[in-house]
């Protein structure tokens, strides 16, 4: 197969699914469809696993461990082989947000899973509660170890190290594995004395856990909209300060680690408040919304733009190395075309002063650079200010002055 398709996961895509076919098809011919459990149990297992899949248990920020295992295991134990393929399928079903490719290849791997822990149940009765912790301890020994064959399978086809794959995902592959071992015991326990009992507590206690869980993606969803709200200006929609911080920070950053230095500007717009006085302030605010916009999509798709706050803006363009050059730019990008203002064309200036962001210094002295640099040039109006000095020739002390020196343009 070419190495385009290898690499977009069509073998595996095709290959587990088919894989569990033709498996299901030859129990099918020498068995029958025939479970070791009444069939509306075995309709609910199936069921379980599907939901146990939509649960994520957040162990760490970078560690989250599914349920489905346990259910799945459950299922094969519980209702043989047939049973489980049917479990294991199942944990995609609800998978909507997933490509079709990744449903379809762990579907199928799933499938498999849930087959072969089925077989080892078959030839493992349960005697007591000692027996229901080893069977419980084998089946999802048995689901782990294909579990990690299959992201060897899926790593090799995407052409990467299967053993890096593996060393990434291994602590949740041991807590998927370790987690639902004593509950899953004590499930497999009680389902051998009181089916019925066993299942309606675990379908209960799983609704109750998917009901928490959904409530508690719900609060992360609206924490993460309100964080993005504080980082985003009311009237323009422009990143505001507080993004402005961490944007600096990231870039000072990468700077650090050898890339190449950004420019910082500060553009202040020229007789913003004679435009309040003269055509009110809710034109005011939409020149501000109008000159973002306007910077947005004439600027880079790697330039980052904020509002400081009044008429002023911060533009921050990595990889910049000319700072005169890119100054000019921001200011005729205002100066050229005018602005609709209550239907009547008028034309509007800004200041911009220019400071480098460099590794030599901390941002918070190139944005202070910058902002001295505005004030300046806004002395003469529709002018720039570029930072001379040359970055490594600033000193730690006695240098706010010598940074402020600049050359008009």
């Amino acid at each position: 197969m070419p190495a385009a398709v290898r690499g977009r996961g069509l073998l595996v895509a095709v290959g587990f699914p088919t894989a569990a076919l033709i498996v299901l098809a030859v129990w099918l011919g020498l068995h029958g469809a025939t479970v070791a459990t009444t069939l509306p149990a075995a309709v609910v297992l199936v069921v379980l696993a599907a939901l146990a899949e939509q649960i994520n248990i957040v162990v760490s920020p970078r560690i989250h461990v599914s349920l489905a295992a346990g259910f799945v295991v459950a299922a094969a134990l519980i209702g043989g082989p047939l049973v489980g393929a049917c479990a294991g399928a199942s944990t995609s079903a609800l998978e909507t947000g997933a490509v079709w490719r990744k449903r379809f290849a762990w579907g199928g791997a799933s499938a498999l899973e849930g087959f072969a822990v089925g077989l080892v149940g078959q030839h493992l009765p349960m005697h007591g509660g000692t027996g229901a912790l080893a069977l419980a301890a084998l089946g999802l020994l048995t689901c782990s170890l294909l579990n990690a064959c299959n992201v060897v399978i899926v790593a090799l086809d995407r052409r990467a190290a299967p053993w890096s794959q593996i060393a990434r995902a291994w602590r949740s592959h041991l807590l998927a594995g370790a987690l639902p071992w004593a509950p899953l015991a004590a499930f497999l326990f009680s389902y051998h004395l009181a089916p019925s009992v066993a299942l309606a507590l675990a379908s209960g206690l799983l609704c109750a856990v998917w009901l928490g869980n959904r409530l508690r993606l719900r609060l992360e969803q609206s924490l993460a909209e309100e964080r993005q709200r504080a980082r985003l200006d009311a009237l323009t929609g422009a990143p505001n300060r507080y993004a402005l911080a961490e944007a600096l920070k990231a870039e000072h950053a990468r700077i650090l680690r050898g890339g190449r230095p950004a420019a910082l500007c500060f553009l202040d717009l020229d007789r913003f408040k004679t435009v309040n006085d003269t055509y009110g302030y809710a034109a005011g605010d939409q020149l501000l919304v109008n000159v973002y916009q306007r910077l947005r999509e004439r600027l880079r798709a790697s330039d980052a733009l904020f509002r400081w706050g009044g008429e002023e803006f911060v533009a921050l363009a990595p990889d910049q190395a000319d700072l005169a050059e890119f100054a000019e730019r921001l200011r005729l990008l205002v100066a050229d075309q005018p602005f609709p203002i209550n239907d009547e064309p008028v034309v509007v200036t800004c200041s911009v002063g220019v400071a480098r962001l460099h590794e030599s210094r901390s941002p918070e002295d190139s944005l202070e650079a910058a902002s001295r640099l505005v004030r300046i040039a806004k002395e003469r109006r529709n002018a720039i200010e570029v930072e001379t000095v040359a970055p490594r020739a600033v000193t730690s002390e006695g240098s706010a002055q010598a940074r402020l020196e600049a050359t008009a343009s």
